[in-house]
């Protein structure tokens, strides 16, 4: 009797403990896990988080609506949602990093710039020429410091209208941006406006907010405005960033905007119908 008793109360443990098993969730699935770990790394390093700002905000934003939905995605959802959100992650990892290098490189320019007047000032020399008559007098000549000059963080010498764009780049944190051949360029992914249509979302205008502020202050600087796609939505967008700029004070006839077709693939948002607002390297 006993043993039957204890056999009755160790089956009744096994089908609670089953039963409990059974009602555990699942965890989330391996592609939420290595991107909530890929910011957690983001987050502890001080060179991302720290310059992060608007794309990091994103990629946050895209990981955690994706952790909390995937239950209630269909197969195809879900795997356009991973893409999204990697792409996001991958953009705000990237831009931060060059934002970093850049405000490095910019700070050791600094530091050059002021080792080069103090060696210069240390360097001043004064020369006497002595003369029977009239009386002696005294002839200072000043050694100049050398003309002002910027230096990348490898200490090569940088054209001053590129030291400038970098100087408006620190100007707008949290604004995806870099610099090429043409210029200053802001880049606008076609996540930035509303799904098939031309009007800007809020992240968008956080981010033109930030430019037209800068723009303001710098009345000399070009602007244009380039919109991938060959249909009318492009010109459209060109138009709508063009328009927001003008509201906030950056008047429209600085700026030119145009559609030059679709981008090629591979870019840093990897988005054909991405609107870019170029300040132009040639100003001044």
């Amino acid at each position: 009797m006993k043993t039957s008793s204890q056999h009755w109360i160790l089956a009744s443990a096994i089908a609670l403990l089953v039963g409990a098993c059974a009602t555990v969730p699942p965890g989330p699935p391996p592609d939420v896990v290595r991107l909530q770990n890929d910011l957690d790394r983001m987050h502890s390093d001080p060179r991302i988080a720290s310059n992060g700002g608007a794309e990091l905000a994103n990629a946050d934003a895209a990981v955690d609506m994706l952790a909390r939905n995937e239950r209630t995605l269909d197969r195809r959802q879900y795997q356009q949602g991973v893409y999204i959100a990697d792409k996001l992650v991958g953009i705000a990892e990237a831009s931060a990093l060059a934002r970093y290098s850049e405000q490095r490189g910019m700070q050791l320019g600094a530091e050059r710039e002021r080792l080069l007047a103090q060696t210069a000032v240390t360097e001043t020399r004064t020369t006497t020429i002595v003369t029977e008559a009239p009386p002696p007098r005294t002839v200072v000549t000043t050694v100049a410091p050398p003309p002002r000059v910027v230096h990348t963080e490898t200490g090569e010498l940088m054209p001053r209208a590129r030291a400038e764009l970098m100087t408006m780049q620190d100007q707008m944190p949290g604004v995806e941006s870099r610099l090429d051949a043409r210029g200053l360029v802001i880049r606008l992914g076609d996540f930035m406006f509303e799904p098939g249509r031309a009007e800007l979302t809020p992240t968008a205008e956080q981010s033109l907010d930030s430019v037209a502020r800068v723009l303001r202050a710098d009345g000399d600087a070009g602007i244009a405005i380039e919109a991938y796609g060959d249909d009318g939505m492009a010109l459209r967008r060109a138009n709508a960033v063009r328009d927001y700029l003008d509201a906030r004070g950056v008047d429209s006839t600085r700026v030119s905007a145009r559609t030059i077709g679709y981008a090629p693939r591979n870019t840093i948002a990897d988005n054909d119908r991405r609107v870019d607002i170029v300040i132009r390297s040639d100003y001044r």
